[in-house]
């Protein structure tokens, strides 16, 4: 089974995904991490503009079909929403989440105003604030759609504190 964690990036998703899995006893990864080992390299630069798209999602496929035939339980961390080469936000197609064997989501949001400073601690200046808040409206509005179409348990919320995160993953697993 894998559960979704979802959000623009620098929103916080690796940052308590982590931790939960080490604390609820689950397999964690993030689909540029099974990405870039499933392809040998990754298609992105620190500004997250890809060209690659289709070929990414392919491998990531891929590589939690791998993760799901031991049985174990993912907690996958990405993204409804890419950034196009081209900086534009090109929305993942719903089968893309029906293959990754998706049975929840939990997309996290915060404020453009703590988004930014992280994707600059990243090394990334390539954002101004109006395409923050783009693609989170984006992401959030796109999940909402990919949830709603496969019928799948959807959880969104805002900064979580860690234990708040994990009682809405464990509310997944059952």
């Amino acid at each position: 089974m894998t559960i979704f964690v979802a959000g623009m990036h620098g929103v916080g998703k690796t940052f308590l995904a982590k931790p939960a899995c080490e604390r609820l006893g689950l397999l964690h990864a993030t689909a540029s991490q099974l990405i870039r080992e499933e392809r040998g390299t990754a298609s992105w630069g620190t500004d997250k503009r890809s060209n690659a798209i289709d070929e990414n999602q392919r491998a990531l496929i891929a590589a939690v079909s791998r993760v799901r035939a031991t049985g174990r339980t993912l907690l996958l961390d990405g993204h409804f929403v890419l950034r196009g080469s081209d900086g534009e936000p090109v929305l993942l197609a719903p089968e893309v989440f029906r293959d990754l064997g998706c049975v929840g989501v939990v997309l996290l949001e915060a404020k453009v105003e703590q988004i930014a400073p992280r994707l600059r601690d990243r090394g990334d200046n390539s954002w101004t604030m109006q395409q923050i808040a783009r693609f989170v409206a984006e992401e959030s509005k796109h999940a909402e759609h990919v949830c709603s179409h496969l019928n799948l348990q959807y959880r969104k919320i805002e900064s979580p504190t860690p234990e708040c995160f994990d009682e809405m993953v464990a509310a997944l697993m059952i």
